[in-house]
Order: structure tokens, then C-alpha cells, then sequence
């Protein structure tokens, strides 16, 4: 019986002396995350608290979306399906948060390059939701 290991492409030299580091976060990357955590968070109390309300409300759950110029006056009455469209409301509107912190953020850091890309990926974000409506 022979104790060879199987060749794994690595030399003597290239034995890990343990786990890599650990990830250091840039703080466009901290931003991103704490953008998306808050936004989903925000959501998910928003609508938790819309699909509570249905459950004691005498009309069931709703089946509606509130407009939004109704929104406020409808939250302020407790109505649960005004809390369930603020939730769906602040769900999609955090990826456009996170990009237009992202151009902020690239701009502080005076990088054109990315400030451009990320405005252009706004942009046709922005006019998926035009045209989306049309």
C-alpha cells in the first residue's frame, strides 16, 4: 500500500496555515446592508401588523390595495389592508433606495465610473416603473 495523496495541484508551499481572514466590509457594502435589512424589516412589521388587524377586523382579510393618496388617513383608522400595502410599498421601494445610496455613496468616494453606471441601472429602474404602468 502505497501513502501518496492525491496531487491537488498544490505544492509544499501552499499548505493553508488555517482559515482565510475574515470578510472586512467597505462601507458602501455596510450601506447596502443596512439599506436592505431595514427596508425588508420595515416591511415585514408593516405587513405582520396589516395581517394581525385582519384577523380581529369584522371584514376578514383584505383583498384590495389602498391608493396611495388614501394611505395615510387609512393607516391613521387601523385599516389592515392599508398596513399590508405600506408593507408591499416599502418592499419594493427599498432596492431603489439601495441604488440611489449606492450613487451617494460612489460619489463621496469620487468614483465617476461607478457614480454613472449605478445612475443609468436608477434610471431603468425608474422607467420599468413608468413604462410598467402604461
Amino acid at each position: 500500500m502505497s501513502d501518496e495523496r492525491p496531487d491537488n495541484g498544490a505544492t509544499g508551499d501552499d499548505v493553508s496555515q488555517g482559515p482565510p481572514p475574515p470578510h472586512v466590509m467597505e462601507p458602501i457594502e455596510r450601506m447596502v446592508s443596512r439599506v436592505l435589512v431595514t427596508g425588508i424589516t420595515i416591511s415585514v412589521v408593516m405587513m405582520a401588523v396589516g395581517l394581525i388587524l385582519g384577523l380581529f377586523d369584522d371584514e376578514g382579510m383584505p383583498s384590495h390595495v389602498v391608493p396611495l393618496a388614501d394611505l395615510p388617513a387609512m393607516l391613521g383608522e387601523l385599516d389592515p389592508a392599508a398596513y399590508l400595502s405600506l408593507g408591499l410599498l416599502v418592499l419594493i421601494a427599498t432596492p431603489f433606495v439601495r441604488v440611489a445610496g449606492s450613487i451617494i455613496a460612489f460619489a463621496l468616494e469620487r468614483d465617476r465610473r461607478y457614480v454613472l453606471i449605478t445612475a443609468v441601472v436608477l434610471a431603468v429602474m425608474c422607467l420599468s416603473v413608468v413604462l410598467g404602468k402604461a
